[in-house]
């Protein structure tokens, strides 16, 4: 039998089985990247510490710091360079732990997104494709109130949904010190929910299995614990923040302000057992932690259970380790014991005191990631425990915060179409061309070709490639043309699917303002000095404005690149005339021998006309097409 000691010492051997109120932000706390063709987007410019590419788990990092400029989730690459920003899809706006998902066979992005109270929150779970469109969202169902931002997790294949509430009730405090009148309590509620038909299929509440006396966060204590006297300030007792269910269909929740993680059956509802808190189902040995989220399965049988967890050891006010950690777990149900099997901690001298939110995620490749909570830091760690990669979003002065982060391997396609902005000082070939272009959210951009033309009607011409550098990629070209636009191409050097940029106009700046130029772009109006102010006039606009449009150069029939389709090299305007050729002799035949013979011939050579004709498509059309680059509008109605 293997005992609780062996699975102490053979950790290692463990592993090889792997497979409020905002601050004031500013650039230096919390900095923000400037695109020039994406400028209204702030994404956070995230330093590094430590970075050791070659030994990093292949993926993504996906963050959702909020009290940012723009909260909601991103993706990052393996460098840090921004891939994809929420707000340039739907808007910036408070989520949390945007993470990976199945759902419908195939990959999804899952978050959730709403209303952040002070330690909770009031939305629902958002269920996005890979194009970045949203395809469902889940709500809390039965008699409670909305989801909470806590956990909002697939399951079962992306057919159930786990999500936590945080439900208000009147309640007896008299025996705390609250009254005389009745109090209000937060009752900590998780549901299992059917994704499609939005069945209750499983509903836990706190206050019907763990008496309030349990919680070691008194009422008014804490800055989340709640004053108890209205409904808008219940005493939080429990705090549930995550959930994880097994094979067995049995529960793992942990529940911060108890201290305690609970396995519930998934038949009955009752407790099976509590690991650390106030009734300790186990004898703690070389284990301690507090305030903890993100429990989790790792692996169990009959007689142990591991579990990993990210011990904040802090709730801010009470401190009982000087440094939060990521900690795998062991429990012999024999000997009922449970014990600290390892730990991961930040590289920092004295490590990070983490007072809330934070998890710990063990990677396919062994390697394990870890949100360091109202430190807007992440890191990735071998399993020994060294650092190789150690991150930060925004500085802790800015307040800026991330519930969880996380790690995937992933593959976007956006609907949308790259974005371009060119640039010239002078508009000729006294000054170079600079082009801008990004792509949000995908991720199978390599290289970019830049066309330019004299007109936005072409003909156009392909002047040059570059590599893909970070989110935007900047190309220089020497001398310069009005129009231009970009086709994204995957590794093969293939044009990817709406891939090309619409046509842009070469931005010149005009003599009133070039003097602020240079010959990457132009500087921001610099701010009026005291009492200074703009001699503000309005340009007359010459013929009333009818040839406004015209005057422009501006194609408005037709804002993008069309696609030409190709069959097995042959564009189909080049097979026209042989087809109208083909369309005329058969017109002459029908009008020499007339209707009535043309009839009897075709009924006797229908199937043998057909076969010929169906012979001839294959070999002329089979094989599948591509499309290559000329002008189209467009096209927003694709299947995805």
């Amino acid at each position: 039998m293997l005992s609780f000691q062996h699975l102490s010492s053979l950790c290692a051997v463990l592993f090889l089985l792997l497979g409020p109120v905002e601050a004031d932000l500013d650039n230096t706390t919390s900095p923000t990247s400037v695109f020039r063709s994406r400028p209204d987007l702030h994404a956070p410019i995230i330093s590094f510490d430590i970075l050791r590419p070659e030994l990093l788990a292949p993926g993504y990092i996906f963050l959702a710091p909020y009290r940012n400029t723009d909260p909601g989730p991103y993706i990052y690459d393996n460098d840090g360079q921004l891939v994809w920003s929420s707000a340039g899809t739907l808007g910036g706006s408070t989520a949390h732990n945007p993470h990976v998902c199945e759902y419908q066979g195939a990959d999804h992005i899952c978050f959730f997104q709403g209303h952040q109270h002070h330690g909770w929150a009031r939305g629902h779970g958002i269920i996005m494709n890979k194009n970045y469109r949203v395809v469902r969202t889940i709500e809390a169902v039965g008699a409670a109130t909305q989801m909470d931002m806590h956990e909002f997790r697939l399951i079962d294949g992306g057919k159930r949904a786990l999500v936590t509430i945080y439900q208000p009730r009147q309640y007896d405090l008299g025996a705390f010190g609250v009254g005389p009148g009745l109090g209000w309590i937060h009752d900590s509620l998780f549901q299992e929910i059917d994704v499609e038909t939005g069945e209750l299929l499983f509903e836990w509440r706190a206050l019907d299995h763990i008496a309030p006396s349990f919680s070691y966060t008194c009422i008014d204590c804490t800055d989340t614990s709640g004053d108890g006297l209205t409904r808008d300030t219940p005493w939080d007792f429990f705090h549930i923040n995550s959930i994880d269910k097994n094979a067995d269909g049995d529960y793992l929740i942990s529940a911060r302000h108890v201290g305690a993680v609970y396995k519930i059956s998934g038949a009955t509802g009752t407790v099976i057992w509590q690991l650390n808190g106030a009734n300790p189902t186990f004898k703690n040995i070389n284990l301690h932690f507090s305030s903890q989220h993100h429990a989790l399965f790792f692996k169990e049988n009959a007689t142990h259970t591991v579990i990993s967890l990210f011990d904040n050891a802090s709730n801010t006010f009470n401190i009982t380790n000087q440094e939060s950690r990521g900690m795998l777990i062991g429990i012999n149900h024999i000997d009922r014991t449970a014990s600290k099997l390892h730990e991961w901690r930040a590289p920092e001298e004295r490590g990070v005191l983490s007072g809330s939110q934070g998890n710990m995620q063990i990677l396919d490749g062994r390697n394990v990631f870890i949100g360091w909570g109202d430190h807007a830091y992440f890191s990735e760690h071998l399993p020994s425990g060294e650092a190789v990669m150690y991150g930060k979003v925004a500085q802790r002065a800015s307040d800026v915060m991330m519930y969880r982060c996380n790690k995937y391997v992933w593959k976007g396609e956006p609907l949308t179409a790259p974005s371009l902005w060119t640039y010239s000082r002078t508009g000729s070939g006294a000054s170079d061309m600079v082009f801008y272009v990004s792509w949000n959210g995908a991720t199978e951009v390599r290289s970019w070709n830049f066309y330019t033309a004299d007109t936005s009607t072409g003909p156009w011409e392909l002047i040059g490639t570059a590599n893909k550098t970070g989110f935007e990629t900047e190309y220089l070209l020497t001398g310069s043309l009005g129009w231009a636009y970009a086709e994204a191409l995957d590794a093969d050097r293939k044009p990817l699917k709406r891939g090309q940029s619409s046509i842009v106009k070469t931005f010149v700046p005009s003599d009133l303002i070039v003097s602020g130029c240079n010959d990457r772009g132009c500087d921001d109006v610099m701010p009026l000095r005291e009492g200074e102010v703009f001699n503000k006039t309005v340009p007359e606009v010459g013929n009333r404005g009818d040839n406004y449009t015209q005057d422009l150069g501006v194609n408005t029939i037709s804002y993008y690149p069309m696609l030409k389709y190709t069959v097995r090299g042959w564009s189909l305007s080049t097979l026209t005339i042989p087809a109208v050729l083909v369309l005329l002799i058969i017109g002459g035949f029908f009008f020499m021998l007339g209707r009535r013979r043309m009839a009897r011939i075709g009924v006797v050579w229908h199937e043998k006309l057909v076969s010929i004709v169906s012979s001839f498509l294959g070999r002329v059309f089979g094989g599948s097409g591509r499309s290559d680059t000329e002008y189209r509008k467009l096209e927003t109605t694709d299947s995805t």
